[in-house]
């Protein structure tokens, strides 16, 4: 992306988040694009994240049609529509026994409003959406609260991929209280907000500041990463904790009664910038090589996955839930990326030891991968690596992710779903 402004102290040079996507959407990084080894739109966003979102809400979602036949949407900071997308391509629960429907939301099932303080995203989303007739964009802004307060009231209040950590605490609360006040018993909002413990930015771990310094240079071609300058701007890290104080409030003030339905970290090691180095953490490739495993025309050399933490062992002390949750999590994602290296050396030894020595959850996945690598010849494909063994790895260490327990905000995204009860 061109037009970075050179920020050589952060507080320095400072835009406004409008002024970034505006010019994002000027410059087609919001049309409807493909997927790829990079860009916005990479395998890791198709397969990976967008896939983490989807199951979140699923469950919900599943709920509200058992009421009605016909869900009102919307989406809140919504890009170019975006949101769209994700919501009619959940997959169904038992995909073996549904005939022909692949996804519980048809669009014709959705009425969707998408709202952003952006007018250039909200000019591509109707471009984008132009032959829908129940899809409609409108600009807003949402530090000034729901700007639908008059309309009918949605099913889902919906929000991916940080939008409302845009907003401040305060400025959040008080959006969630008017969406208390306008949504209905069984609505759920959808919360997607930046993690504040993640790997991409252990300088902000002992922050107290709740508003800091944020870019997206990870849309700027790697190439050219270090030769264009970046824009900064302030977005809100969260932790679980700040986003409960917050719904709490929100619900006391306003009466409401609302329950947490599920919460999750989304891209613990895959996160954006864990490439990029711009917030005190080294360049690590692990999201490149996992677009890799999901590449059907490449073959991924799998040493380069396994997860090393020494180079920030220290902040055990600064959150020790969240570290081991980390080595957790590293300690079955290395477990997987060693069995594949011994499968690929031919050492039958170590891949028994693998097996009988882990988890009951982690030995059978291993026992799956075993059992699919031998068996390589049964498969009709050209290139068995690229095509099958490879994003199964990649799907494997993502439904490790998914398993992982409830958010504690050491992923690139924090995700909960808040259903109002009363």
């Amino acid at each position: 992306m061109t037009r970075y402004l050179q920020c050589m102290g952060e507080d320095k040079c400072k835009i406004k988040p409008a002024e970034f996507f505006d010019i994002a959407a000027l410059q087609g990084f919001y049309g409807l694009e493909s997927s790829g080894l990079t860009g916005k739109k990479d395998f890791v966003r198709k397969y990976w994240e967008d896939i983490a979102i989807k199951l979140i809400v699923r469950g919900s979602i599943e709920k509200l049609l058992t009421k009605r036949d016909n869900i009102r949407v919307v989406d809140l900071g919504c890009g170019s529509g975006e949101g769209f997308e994700l919501l009619t391509h959940i997959p169904i629960s038992q995909p073996l026994s549904s005939g022909k429907q692949c996804f519980i939301l048809s669009p014709d099932q959705i009425s969707y409003t998408g709202v952003d303080i952006s007018g250039s995203m909200v000019q591509q989303g109707r471009k984008n959406y132009e032959n829908h007739k129940n899809v409609r964009f409108e600009q807003a802004d949402l530090n000034k609260g729901f700007p639908l307060m008059n309309e009918q009231p949605f099913d889902i209040y919906f929000s991916s991929y940080s939008s409302l950590s845009h907003l401040t605490p305060y400025k959040l609360q008080m959006l969630v209280e008017e969406i208390l006040s306008h949504g209905e018993p069984g609505a759920i909002i959808v919360f997607d907000l930046i993690g504040k413990y993640s790997l991409e930015w252990p300088k902000y771990w002992n922050e107290n500041r709740t508003m800091l310094p944020y870019n997206m240079a990870y849309l700027t071609p790697p190439e050219l990463r270090d030769k264009e300058p970046i824009q900064w701007y302030d977005v809100c890290f969260w932790t679980p904790a700040m986003l409960i104080q917050t719904l709490d409030a929100a619900s006391k003030k306003m009466e409401t009664c609302i329950q947490a339905v599920q919460s999750a970290d989304r891209s613990i090691f895959l996160g954006r910038h864990m490439e990029t180095g711009l917030f005190g953490a080294p360049r690590l490739n692990y999201r490149y090589q996992v677009n890799h495993l999901f590449d059907h025309e490449h073959r991924e050399e799998i040493e380069h996955l396994l997860i090393n933490l020494d180079w920030c062992a220290e902040l055990e002390k600064v959150q020790p839930e969240v570290w081991t949750r980390l080595c957790d999590y590293k300690d079955k994602w290395n477990c997987i990326i060693r069995l594949i290296e011994a499968l690929l050396h031919g050492n039958d030894s170590m891949v028994s030891s693998l097996i009988e020595t882990t988890p009951q959850d982690i030995s059978s996945e291993l026992k799956f991968l075993t059992w699919l690598y031998r068996n390589a010849h049964r498969f009709p494909a050209v290139d068995f690596w690229a095509s099958i063994m490879g994003p199964q790895i990649a799907v494997i260490l993502r439904n490790i992710e998914l398993s992982i327990g409830p958010a504690l905000g050491c992923g690139h995204g924090l995700l909960c779903v808040v259903e109002i009860t009363e």
